[in-house]
């Protein structure tokens, strides 16, 4: 990959790029699946599918939310204000949604806040967030084993409580900061290159590849040494200890820093082959694109409909995927419509509220 552009930032066109709005309709269909598919104890290719989305979807959406802030700052004529207001609606929605009873964990508390301090983040030259994202995954792996709890919502009345959502949002909640800061900066890091060029394209689809299986590959060499398994979810929680054997956890959501290499690479690697593929296909591939347009309406829709969705582990593996089918291809057709007659997604436009455009 051509590293050193990402020393300075990209001084292309300020218009929507295309694959990256394939990648974020990617993203919604690979969340969807998790919150709605659960294969634990399925066999088969289906089964394996699920299994395999699991810790995956989450980073990818978190990486090019940190691409789309560097976007978004180039064609804002007051970024930091725009950045702030994004950043606190997607916390509060986020808390409000957690307050439901639901079985999906809530992402847009945790994304809201990487939002909430990406001015800052966005001033960093690329090597000091570059080694910000190092650090936040050495934290991480550290204190979600000492300090950490089993994750309970990030909701209103756990932030009103003070220390157990703080605890929550930066260290072992679902996605607390530390790891997740790091997918986030990447992304930030990545959109300083010429997304629009197919040969970055190429080499963010093979280097993440590379990295991604890597990982995966050398944890489970470095686990059979140790004599643990990579996948078997080892992180446990409450007794207060550090393994460093836990390191190599690389199951979804482990936060360990196994985890963390595999998910960035094969998150870079969906966003290169999109980007390659919404230019070579234009066409087949634009419903999903648009869906991408109108993600933040789809996930909220998604979470709703959990209210009227018999929970996943009582039905039948086919069942589940015929509701992924159902409401994935349902809003794939009503975001089409919509964005014919309408430019924003209904939640999408009050994102734009106090942002001023060049």
């Amino acid at each position: 990959m051509d590293v050193a552009r990402i020393a300075e930032p990209t001084r292309a066109r300020t218009g929507r790029i295309h694959g990256i709005d394939l990648a974020r309709g990617l993203a919604m269909l690979g969340m969807v699946i998790v919150h709605y598919v659960w294969a634990a104890d399925d066999t088969g290719p289906a089964a394996a599918l699920a299994r395999a989305m699991d810790g995956r979807a989450m980073p990818l959406f978190m990486m090019l939310g940190g691409i789309g802030v560097v976007l978004v700052s180039r064609r804002s004529a007051t970024p930091d204000r725009g950045l702030l207001i994004r950043g606190t609606i997607l916390f509060v929605l986020g808390l409000l949604l957690d307050s439901l009873d639901t079985w999906i964990a809530i992402v847009l508390q945790f994304y809201g806040l990487l939002f909430v301090v990406s001015p800052l983040l966005r001033r960093l030259p690329p090597r000091v967030l570059g080694a910000a994202a190092i650090a936040s995954v050495a934290i991480g792996g550290l204190t979600y084993q000492v300090i950490g709890r089993a994750p309970q919502p990030t909701s209103v009345d756990a932030v009103r409580d003070g220390w157990p959502g703080l605890r929550s949002l930066l260290f072992d909640g679902y996605y607390p900061f530390f790891p997740v800061f790091a997918f986030f900066a990447i992304g930030m890091l990545l959109a300083r290159l010429d997304l629009r060029r197919d040969r970055v394209a190429a080499q963010l689809a093979a280097v993440g590849t590379a990295v991604g299986l890597g990982a995966l590959w050398l944890a489970g060499d470095l686990a059979a040494w140790f004599g643990v398994d990579p996948l078997a979810g080892e992180a446990g929680f409450g007794d207060g200890t550090f393994r460093a054997a836990r390191l190599l956890d690389a199951s979804g959501h482990s936060a360990m820093p196994a985890w963390v290499v595999s998910a960035a690479g094969t998150s870079a690697a969906v966003i290169g082959l999109s980007l390659l593929a919404a230019r070579r296909w234009p066409t087949p591939t634009r419903p999903v694109a648009t869906l991408g347009t109108v993600a933040l309406s789809f996930y909220v829709f998604q979470v709703l409909t959990t209210e009227i969705v018999p929970r996943p582990s009582t039905t039948p593996l086919a069942q589940e995927w015929a509701t992924v089918a159902a409401l994935y291809g349902g809003f794939l057709v009503a975001a089409v419509v919509w964005k014919r007659h309408v430019r924003s997604g209904p939640l999408e436009a009050l994102l734009r509220v106090g942002s001023t455009r060049r």
